[in-house]
């Protein structure tokens, strides 16, 4: 499995893109999971993503979508709202909660 990245800056904001390639055909048992367990904690947390939401709504949902796939997300991992010239901002969503 390949994870291929780009970022750029384009006056002041950050442009990213990012592309999951399975080297030799289709992936199968935990590596299938884990790429499905990705792909529709996505789904999950964008459509969670809204008006009145929680930060703490989104870290739900993507726990939800990783215990059906019996996999763990990744702990330390955040995500920041982004502005022009900045791009940790102070909203974020958080991974995985731990209690450290």
């Amino acid at each position: 499995m390949v994870k291929i990245e780009l970022g750029a800056h384009i006056d002041g904001y950050a442009a990213q893109a990012a592309h999951t390639i399975v080297i030799g055909g289709k992936s199968k048992g935990k590596q299938a999971d884990v790429v499905l367990a990705a792909y529709n904690s996505f789904i999950a947390a964008t459509r969670t993503i809204k008006v009145g939401g929680t930060n703490q709504e989104v870290t739900t949902a993507i726990a939800g979508v990783c215990e059906e796939f019996k996999v763990n997300p990744v702990e330390g991992v955040l995500s920041h709202k982004t502005k022009k010239h900045l791009i940790d901002g102070n909203e974020c969503i958080i991974n995985k909660e731990t209690p450290e």
